[in-house]
């Protein structure tokens, strides 16, 4: 071959090359978000002022497209630090970037499907969509906003119906109801005891106990905590001795205080934000398409944080010493909800892999045939060899995901008599064996009063 001839060749593979370099350039920089393992850390270490500074008006700190997860991580960072208004807006910001991306345009899509998922904005999992919700209603408990923090809570169940509406039946995701938002409203509504919120906060918590029951026992292996039992038998006594009789059988328990006892004395509810949040993985299958040809199709799966804390107590002691106590409960795994909701996307992530694959390769053997017949077998050998190289870089499983999330929610409860409180929160491991405690803020207690402590455990 000729030297000009060899010039030609060279010139005109790379013409066929350089579209596939330059996705596998813009492949290569869409990633995890640059600045997110940082925060992560700041977080998981109770820096939370520092994060903060560092999140303040910079989203570009987590790189393009991640917006969103910007914004996740700043609200939750804001609301740890209890600057409950902050998060509120924050998390409003984020709420409103959910929306637009839900209705994102079609050549955004459409990209997802040439390179893959990180060419697109992070759009967040469904049950992400949920929480900032839940999140929003505990800022505003937080500030005595109680029409608000409803507000929140009760567009947790609209959000959910409206999420699993889009999808056919044998796709809906398993988390399509949440016995914890119910659970919260009753106790908000239950703040005001007015006949017309006895009865509200009585059916918020029977609904509760019904999506425990018939729902996170046999998906999240989480069970009706006792203090929601007292809450029914408590609502159900007022309401009468036909609720009152039913709920009593059901729970085989008499132990609960009227809401005339109750509103003698004071509540303490302890929210306890525990572990971390599980993170993506890559995982990736071999698929046979034609001629022999095989592809990597990878997709997401998520992989658990270990952390040492399984129990907790709250502990009272009042001015003459005297101590009180109450065990924490699992009201919200987070972790088994998340990895529940990913298992049923799992054949959807499949599936558009293979298309994509597929679509790619069918494409790349035109382009291989087309150059062989121009070019002959050594140009064609070259281009098949790139772009074997380039379906190995691109193909990636979008590992973006909310992981300053808590795996747990747990609650405990402790009703009182008015009066000065010494509190602390004592950690326990999976034996039952002490690890830490964590004094809380004194306070003083007054009768009708229900006080809330956020508390964020990481070990």
């Amino acid at each position: 071959m000729k030297n000009n001839d060899l010039t030609i060749n060279i010139r005109n593979i790379m013409r066929a090359i350089v579209p596939l370099s330059l996705v596998i350039f813009l492949s290569s920089c869409a990633s995890l978000p640059k600045g997110q393992s940082q925060i992560d850390a700041m977080l998981n270490s109770q820096q939370y002022p520092q994060a903060i500074t560092m999140l303040k008006d910079n989203p570009k700190l987590y790189g393009n497209k991640n917006e969103l997860l910007y914004l996740l991580d700043k609200g939750f960072a804001e609301h740890l630090n209890r600057d409950y208004k902050a998060s509120i807006e924050t998390f409003a910001k984020a709420q409103k970037q959910f929306d637009q991306l839900y209705t994102e345009s079609v050549s955004k899509i459409a990209a997802t499907w040439v390179i893959n998922d990180y060419a697109a904005p992070y759009h967040g999992e469904d049950f992400e969509h949920v929480f900032i919700n839940i999140f929003q209603a505990l800022n505003y408990l937080m500030l005595g906003e109680y029409t608000e923090a409803l507000v929140e809570a009760r567009a947790v169940d609209s959000k959910l119906n409206a999420i699993n509406f889009q999808y056919a039946d044998d796709q809906k995701n398993v988390y399509k109801e949440d016995a914890f938002a119910r659970m919260l409203m009753g106790i908000i509504y239950e703040i005001e005891p007015i006949s017309e919120n006895i009865n509200d906060a009585f059916i918020s918590y029977a609904k509760a106990d019904d999506i425990y029951e018939n729902d996170y026992v046999p998906n999240y292996s989480v069970y009706t905590p006792n203090s929601l039992k007292e809450n029914i038998l408590s609502t159900a006594r007022f309401m009468g001795l036909v609720e009152y009789s039913k709920y009593k059988n059901k729970f085989k328990s008499s132990e609960f205080l009227t809401q005339k006892e109750k509103r003698a004395k004071a509540e303490v509810y302890l929210i306890q934000y525990n572990g971390f949040s599980r993170v993506k993985t890559e995982a990736a299958v071999a698929v046979p398409l034609f001629d022999g040809h095989i592809v990597k199709v990878a997709f997401p799966e998520y992989k658990k944080r270990p952390y040492a804390i399984h129990s907790s107590r709250i502990l009272a002691k009042d001015s003459k010493e005297n101590s009180f106590q109450a065990s924490s409960e699992l009201v919200q795994d987070i972790g088994a909800i998340s990895q529940k909701n990913l298992d049923r996307r799992k054949i959807r992530f499949i599936a558009k892999s293979v298309l994509r694959a597929t679509g790619r390769y069918l494409f790349e053997k035109k382009q291989e045939e087309n150059i062989k017949k121009s070019q002959g077998s050594v140009a064609a050998g070259l281009f098949g060899l790139i772009s074997n190289v380039y379906n190995l870089v691109v193909e990636q499983a979008d590992l973006r995901c909310w992981q300053s999330l808590p795996d747990q929610i747990r609650i405990a409860r402790l009703i009182l008599e008015p009066g000065d409180y010494n509190f602390t929160l004592e950690n326990f491991n999976d034996t039952g064996s002490y690890l830490s405690e964590i004094k809380l803020e004194p306070k003083t207690l007054v009768a009708g009063q229900k006080l809330f402590l956020i508390v964020r455990t990481l070990q």
